[in-house]
């Protein structure tokens, strides 16, 4: 069974760092003795923000602002750590016993629906794509990948209570950071937000390959200085295939550039077309060789400069969204240029 402290072993916590803040700061050059306790204490308790309080901090030397955050860190871990404890036992129960017996009832419901749509001709497949895959897809996402908001909407008060206290402490870390422009360290809240993600991830049946495969995206496409638009076209296409059960594609750093460069060519051209006029470059095997890769299949788009306009384009279109679907993939290459986008296969 799941239980929360927050109100009483939390504010105790909390109290005991702001005292130890105060007494820390009593010597600082601007802030009284008790005037940080009582404004952060305000802060916790309205959730209206300190933002004066942080300008006050600007006025204090790199020294005292690390001495801070040196006592700061006394308590802080103790905190979050009884925070993400408490936030992965209550997801856990989430995906385990009778909701996870009924939730794998319907996962299995929605992607049969989908996959039967699938496996039909384009003008039967068509007016469903809309009216039943995507749907589909919705519920399957938040069957299996529900938003931190959606988690929260059947958890206990308390919970709530020590998250909101959570990421209040953990703004004014991040706050004592900046000021004392602490580039080493890793922003608090931002991390406790990705972690609240990551654990919703590890509990909710996603297939750890696809997981694994996503989060070497990411580096891939640092490295490889693949654009933000690319890479959050590439991350939706695998989201939907893994909340489907089927692989995640690697990206192709190659078919990137084969597809950024038919994009361009597109848009510079004045053409539409899977079969390009340039010399060279005439068919998608052409533009992968040309780049040193392989390809399987392409989709090409226009009109939107957004890669969610582009995937919900092809993911309408039987032919692309075939394509998009196909079990056999294995690598995946997305480029824009303009308007124009290129989604290519290997």
């Amino acid at each position: 069974m799941v239980t929360f402290e927050t109100t009483d072993r939390l504010m105790k916590l909390v109290s005991f760092l702001l005292l130890a803040l105060a007494s820390l700061i009593a010597n600082a050059a601007t802030l009284t003795t008790n005037e940080v306790f009582v404004r952060l204490q305000a802060s916790i308790e309205s959730g209206k923000g300190f933002k004066e309080l942080v300008e006050d901090l600007k006025d204090l030397e790199n020294k005292e602002l690390e001495a801070i955050l040196k006592e700061y860190d006394r308590t802080w871990p103790q905190l979050l750590g009884k925070y993400l404890k408490d936030y992965q036992e209550f997801v856990k129960a989430q995906f385990t016993g009778e909701p996870k017996t009924e939730a794998n009832r319907e996962i299995q419901k929605h992607r049969a629906a989908f996959m039967e749509i699938y496996r039909l001709g384009d003008g039967p497949m068509k007016p469903l794509l809309k009216s039943t895959s995507m749907p589909a897809v919705k519920a399957l996402k938040k069957l299996i990948m529900p938003s931190t908001k959606e988690i929260f909407a059947t958890a206990p008060l308390a919970l709530e209570q020590q998250r909101k206290i959570i990421l209040i402490l953990a703004k004014f870390r991040d706050a004592i950071v900046e000021t004392a422009v602490l580039h080493d360290e890793n922003p608090a809240e931002k991390m406790i937000l990705q972690t609240e993600k990551d654990t919703i991830a590890s509990f909710g049946g996603l297939p750890p390959d696809g997981l694994r495969i996503m989060k070497e995206n990411d580096k891939i496409a640092e490295k490889e200085k693949v654009t933000a638009a690319e890479r959050e076209g590439i991350h939706e296409v695998n989201e939907w295939r893994i909340l489907l059960g089927l692989n995640a594609l690697m990206i192709d750093s190659k078919l990137c550039d084969a597809s950024r460069g038919h994009s361009e060519d597109m848009n510079k051209g004045g053409f539409f077309a899977h079969e390009s006029p340039v010399p060279g470059k005439k068919t998608p095997w052409d533009r992968a060789t040309n780049e040193g890769t392989k390809a399987s299949g392409e989709n090409i788009y226009m009109g939107s400069q957004s890669p969610a306009s582009a995937n919900k384009g092809w993911f309408y279109s039987p032919g692309h969204h075939k394509n998009m679907f196909k079990a056999g993939h294995k690598r995946i290459g997305l480029g824009r240029y303009g308007s124009h986008w290129t989604q290519m296969f290997g």
